[in-house]
């Protein structure tokens, strides 16, 4: 058995490589804006190549790349402003896994794919906490 040293090995990111994740991301949001459910939350985008940017810093960095830029990033809130819920979820899900897919091998569309799929359901359930919350008097 071959044992790969933590200092031998290659991060999703870096199979990706940097030029593939902008890729993505570039294309991804581009659909996003005619995309028949998923255009109207995004349209509180007001720069989409700042958000580009930035969402293609969050996905770097989630794939196990180096952080190149400093950015704050709280997509529980913002998701639960523009009225995210589970269809949305999976129309993005579908969305991006058809764009990775068109841009990646099957092995790495995959791979990213389930790391959506992780990120995913946690921002669902942190967003049905804020349902609830909200359902709940403040003390």
């Amino acid at each position: 058995m071959n044992l790969i040293k933590p200092h031998d090995r290659i991060s999703l990111a870096e199979k990706i490589g940097r030029p593939s994740v902008a890729l993505v991301v570039d294309d991804f949001y581009n659909r996003v804006q005619t995309h028949p459910t998923l255009a109207k939350p995004f349209s509180i985008v007001a720069h989409w190549q700042e958000h580009k940017q930035r969402i293609t810093e969050f996905w770097w960095i989630a794939l196990g790349g180096k952080p190149t830029a400093s950015y704050s990033y709280d997509p529980v809130s913002k998701h639960f402003l523009a009225g995210f819920n589970q269809t949305l979820l999976s129309d993005w899900k579908a969305l991006f896994f058809e764009v990775t897919h068109t841009h990646l091998s099957p092995e790495l569309a995959s791979a990213w794919q389930q790391r959506v799929e992780m990120i995913g359901e946690n921002l669902l359930r942190q967003n049905d906490k804020l349902l609830g919350d909200r359902g709940r008097p403040s003390t």
